[in-house]
């Protein structure tokens, strides 16, 4: 057997054996309902409709603040939906775009979603572009979102920045543009070390230390307390923290290389 084909069978097996999103059954319940917004949003840009026309706006240079309006989405709180992450994730970074969200099970059959292990990059990114591709395309002919495999602290930096304070977005589509990433449990807030792969939506940034154990990202969870998730609906973490998390996927889940949907 050759090495390659060992290494694809072994990334196989691990695939099946890492859990999504998932821990073990908690008794408290999240909260459903309106959802409060956990970060001071300063001058929010205005929520659009992906049908409507956009509205040209004066295009401001990229700065080390920024961020975009979403809203925050709950998993269903049972057994079936504890890998839902990914589609989670997509629903949040939908609402950037949209008022008329997807639900869930709609984004799941899109994404492929595997309910025993959760979804890949690939698929994300391409029910992410497909259910935006009727504003997205006619306006500047090709897909927006595009998944990549980031090896360095410095990249993750300038894709969250470059997309969250895109101009060529605020001008054409009258907002900025969330960013998933990809991340294991274990260090993150809210998940009481379990250890699980995990997507989440960033959806603002404040890089004005020039310091990632100063520097901060936040974004959006969506999971139930039965995958393992008992925290806010909206966190915020330093870029070093964001940055341990990912590096950490990157090493236990090789499997599905892309970490960065941008």
């Amino acid at each position: 057997m050759s090495q390659i084909v060992a290494k694809l069978l072994l990334g196989g097996a691990l695939a099946v054996l890492l859990p999504s999103c998932y821990g073990t059954e908690l008794t408290i319940d999240r909260h459903a309902g309106a959802v409060t917004l956990a970060f001071n949003f300063s001058q929010p840009l205005k929520l659009r409709d992906v049908a409507a026309e956009p509205t040209p706006v004066i295009a401001v240079a990229s700065t080390d603040k920024g961020s975009v309006v979403v809203r925050g989405f709950h998993e269903p709180g049972d057994f079936a939906h504890r890998n839902y992450c990914g589609a989670g994730a997509t629903q949040v970074l939908l609402s950037g775009w949209m008022r008329s969200v997807p639900d869930i099970e709609a984004v799941a059959a899109r994404s492929h979603l595997n309910p025993n292990r959760g979804e890949y990059g690939a698929d994300a990114l391409s029910a992410i572009n497909g259910f935006l591709a009727p504003v997205v395309e006619p306006a500047i002919g090709h897909p927006w979102y595009r998944a990549e495999h980031v090896m360095a602290l410095d990249g993750v930096q300038s894709r969250i920045r470059s997309d969250i304070d895109d101009p060529t977005a605020v001008q054409t589509f009258g907002h900025g543009v969330p960013v998933i990433v990809q991340t294991m449990t274990r260090t993150m807030p809210g998940w009481n070390h379990w250890n699980a792969t995990h997507m989440i939506t960033i959806f603002a940034f404040d890089f004005r230390h020039n310091d990632p154990s100063k520097d901060t990202v936040t974004y959006a969870e969506t999971p139930s307390p039965l995958a393992g998730y008992r925290g806010p609906d909206f966190q915020t973490i330093t870029v070093q923290a964001l940055w341990t998390a990912m590096q950490q996927y990157t090493a236990q889940a090789p499997y599905d290389p892309l970490n960065v949907i941008w």
